[in-house]
């Protein structure tokens, strides 16, 4: 089947949850999604509840399910009642095996809008579908197509179907205290094989090395091609240096490409591979280091004659840039010294043009540094313990400025306030927020908690908990730069948020690049299918914007085209009177 079962196994997890919702709606033996390619039907995955009618993981004849029949429809869905009363099924296969029965599917499409799959509620009884059931699994069906549509723009490189340059730079972004083998690798002379066979049996090598790469036998690897003919391999390391490990998982990936490929032309094709190994750690400019480093080791093996693998050495001391020392110094009495300040950017509804909230953004005005910027100190104020006294003092101004916007603006202003990882994952600081949300200042749905996309790598279960013991405080919640990770594409099913905020790196390539736009309006669709609001943050240009207006409505943008953050007082100076109490 192509590896068809493979091809969209990060959206597992979003087809379970609706599997489970479905089952507790519908009252048939079985519910299924599967995956076809007009010659088999793949079963991703099934239940089934008293009789095995579908077994998860199995692959069929298309021709003999009756899944086809979904497919062959022009609207792509089908309704039978009863299996041996319909013309269409009282002598098919699947009838004369089980029986009469009741079958309902809608199907699934990807981002080409071409039918790929199906989703099904099936029984070997007749049942009798409600038109509330029919809408209700062509609305999830809905949500699982405009899903493979984003995860098509957001993860995936559309030649090799492994993971995107854009979503690898992610993943090493994300890397937090487990050590991680990352190795870059580079096929040798590849412009020969080009030059050779033609670019189309290049492409069929590109996407034969990358199907071996990703079957390689290294546990919990993913692999993405960075360009061209790059590849990086990531994995999560059970030790803290390279070691024996690591050597032994690159010796699997280079015996994996050095494999003849066969029958793509009259003879074997061969190919070697310059790569350099590193590992990542969650120190956030080690881990910088040691990707540079990867790729430096990389080009000296290229440089050194190709075909061979270096190692980097952990010995070597690290250079720390001696600015961060003067910074920690100060940030210790930064706080003490009132040079913390909240500048507030404003939300606008694009088409109306009217403020929706306002974004808290925290600065550091020092009396010799000048502004310091949040990437400077941040994580500075993770390490040396800080972090929890600038979040306390965030929260507690906002709650403060919330109360001065109204009393001087005589209505309710919406503030919208960031939560880091380490912050979101702290009981201290979800003490605070609900320590603040029982002070007579607060007021429900005022305060806005954006929680960026890697934190929902926690583990599902202790993430929807914590939100829900936010949203139940009176929090609305959103997802930040949603699109830079895969986890929440996974989540937002269930996830109790109101809001999402797409990845500003989809801004600024959104004029220049016909991928990007098909991106946004993606991820405008599934948001509308799911109920929540879409904020297009960074929008710098009016060329940008115009696109953005072209996208749908409602659609929510924030960015220094429209607005540059001013401390409190200057807003509330030149705060338009147009204001609109509306929440995103």
């Amino acid at each position: 089947m192509d590896n068809s079962q493979m091809r969209y196994e990060a959206l597992h997890p979003l087809v379970e949850d609706i599997l489970n919702q479905l089952s507790e709606k519908i009252g048939v033996n079985t519910l299924f999604f599967a995956l076809n390619d007009l010659n088999s039907n793949f079963v991703v995955k099934a239940i089934n509840h008293g009789k095995e009618l579908i077994e998860e993981g199995t692959t069929h004849v298309f021709q003999h399910v009756l899944c086809k029949l979904v497919i062959d429809e022009t609207d792509g869905k089908i309704q039978i009642n009863e299996l041996l009363a319909n013309p269409m099924t009282s002598h098919h296969p699947v009838t004369q095996t089980l029986g009469n029965g009741s079958f309902l599917g809608v199907a699934i499409k990807n981002a080409n809008n071409e039918k790929i799959g199906t989703l099904c509620a099936f029984d070997d009884k007749p049942y009798e579908f409600s038109e509330t059931e029919l809408e209700m699994i062509e609305n999830y069906a809905d949500i699982i197509s405009k899903s493979i549509s984003v995860e098509t723009y957001v993860i995936k490189d559309a030649l090799t179907n492994v993971y995107n340059e854009r979503y690898m730079n992610r993943l090493i972004s994300s890397v937090s205290s487990q050590p991680t083998f990352l190795m870059v690798l580079n096929l040798d002379n590849f412009h020969a094989v080009n030059a050779k066979y033609g670019y189309r049996i290049g492409n069929q090598v590109l996407q034969e090395i990358a199907s071996r790469l990703k079957y390689v036998a290294i546990p919990e690897h993913v692999v993405g091609r960075m360009d061209g003919n790059e590849f990086i391999i990531l994995a999560p390391f059970e030790q803290a240096d390279i070691s024996d490990q690591g050597r032994s998982f690159a010796k699997l990936v280079i015996e994996a490409i050095e494999q003849p490929i066969l029958n793509l032309a009259d003879e074997p094709i061969r190919l070697t591979a310059s790569s350099g190994v590193s590992l990542l750690t969650g120190d956030h400019m080690n881990r910088q280091t040691q990707v540079y480093a990867a790729e430096a080791l990389m080009q000296q093996v290229k440089l050194d004659g190709k075909a061979g693998t270096l190692f980097v050495d952990q010995q070597r001391e690290v250079e720390q840039h001696p600015f961060n020392h003067v910074l920690e110094q100060e940030l210790d009495q930064a706080l003490e010294r009132g040079q913390f300040e909240l500048y507030y950017q404003r939300i606008f509804n694009a088409k109306l043009g009217r403020t929706v909230a306002v974004e808290a953004l925290l600065r550091w005005n020092h009396p010799v540094l000048g502004f310091v910027s949040p990437a400077d100190f941040i994580s500075i104020a993770e390490r040396t313990g800080k972090f929890s006294q600038i979040g306390h003092f965030t929260i507690a101004q906002a709650l403060s400025d919330s109360v001065r916007l109204e009393t001087e603006l005589g209505r309710p202003v919406t503030i919208s306030i960031n939560l880091s990882a380490s912050q979101f994952k702290s009981d201290e600081m979800l003490a605070d927020l609900l320590q603040f949300s029982n002070c007579s200042s607060f007021k429900k749905d005022r305060i806005v908690l954006e929680i960026r996309e890697e934190v929902l790598q926690i583990g599902k279960r202790k993430v929807i908990e914590r939100l829900e013991i936010l949203r139940r405080a009176g929090y609305r919640l959103s997802v930040d730069h949603f699109g830079s990770h895969y986890a929440s594409l996974n989540s937002l099913l269930r996830l109790p948020v109101q809001s999402v905020k797409l990845d500003p790196i989809f801004t600024r390539r959104l004029v220049q690049n016909q991928l990007e736009q098909s991106m946004v309006q993606s991820v405008y669709s599934l948001t509308q299918a799911l109920g929540i609001s879409l904020v297009i943050q960074e929008v710098e240009t009016s060329a940008q914007f115009q696109h953005i207006l072209a996208v749908g409505d409602p659609l929510y943008v924030q960015g220094h085209y429209m607005h540059h953050p001013q401390p409190v007082a200057n807003l509330i100076a030149d705060f338009s009177k147009t204001i609109h109490t509306q929440d995103v």
